[in-house]
Parts: C-alpha cells; structure tokens; sequence
C-alpha cells in the first residue's frame, strides 16, 4: 500500500478558513430566508403604499439585497473577531501535526496529543481550494493545508489513499 506521511502547520488563517467552510452552507441558507422575507415585506408595505409594483418590487430588491450583504458581512466580521478573541486568549494556538496513513487508517501525532482515525471511522473529506478536511465528527475536521503539501504529486498521494480507503458517498475531492 503506499503510504503518506506529512507534518503540517496549522495556523491562524487554516482554523479561519475551517469555520468559514462550516458555516458556509447555513449562511447561504439564511441569507437566501433573510433576501425573502426582507424582498416581501419591504414589497408589500411599499406597494401598499403607492399602488405602484414596479416602484415597490425595485425596492424591495434593492433592500434585501442590502439586507442580506449586511447579514454576510456581520457573518464574516463575527468569526475573524471570534477567532482573533480565541488567540488572544491562547483558548487557540498554532501547531504541528504529523499525519501518517497506513492500512488501517490516519494517524496524527502532535504535541496535544496522538490520535488514530480508522479509515471505517472517518465521517467525511471534503477538499476545498485550500486544504483537505477529514472528518472525525459532523462538525470536527483534521485539517491539511494543501500550501504546506511538498509538491502536486504528494497531493495525488493522499487523494488516491482517500480514493481506495474512504467509501465514496463520503468522499468529495475536486478531482473525483
């Protein structure tokens, strides 16, 4: 079996684009609820107003987009503050990891301690622009920076260890 061994720098800028990708599907979600009920409300009272539907659907585009790009942004603003907060007070740090894989699954070896994730165990991978989440619950990911792989070919390594170990319906790689 061929094998992959990697030590990677998990940083301020990873754990930020970590919750950033948790939050992303509920955040288009509820900016999507949000553009709704601001579009009919703001809609309907200005229609009410006027007796003039394109004056009052004009609008109410315009305010529910305004609506939900403060939405996003306040969104946006809330996590990097909540994360910079969580440095600050040293509740997160950057560290190393040491991840190995072998036929029985991902092994991670830092200075917070050893891990093993059998590779039946692992919930979910997900790879995005930037880096590989595997997931070890719905909501906790061990995270490979793909800036820190060596080389285009160490990146193939690991997708195709994902590719023969992790069931398929759980596996979402750009290149599968």
């Amino acid at each position: 079996m061929t094998q992959f061994s990697h030590t990677f720098t998990i940083t301020k800028k990873d754990n930020l684009r970590y919750n950033f990708f948790l939050m992303q599907k509920k955040l288009i979600a509820t900016s999507a609820f949000v553009f709704v009920i601001i579009a009919a409300m703001v809609g309907l009272l200005r229609y009410a107003q006027s007796a003039n539907l394109s004056g009052a659907l004009i609008n109410a585009f315009a305010m529910a987009v305004l609506g939900t790009v403060i939405l996003v942004g306040i969104n946006i603003i809330t996590t990097v503050l909540r994360i910079n907060g969580y440095y600050k007070q040293k509740k997160l740090t950057d560290f190393t990891v040491t991840f190995t894989t072998d036929t029985s699954g991902i092994h991670a070896t830092s200075e917070r301690g050893d891990s093993d994730l059998p590779w039946n165990r692992i919930v979910a991978v997900r790879e995005t622009r930037h880096a590989f989440y595997v997931f070890i619950t719905d909501s906790h990911a061990n995270v490979l920076p793909k800036d820190q792989f060596s080389n285009a070919e160490e990146i193939a390594v690991f997708c195709a260890l994902l590719e023969k170990n992790v069931e398929a319906g759980k596996l979402k790689l750009k290149r599968a």
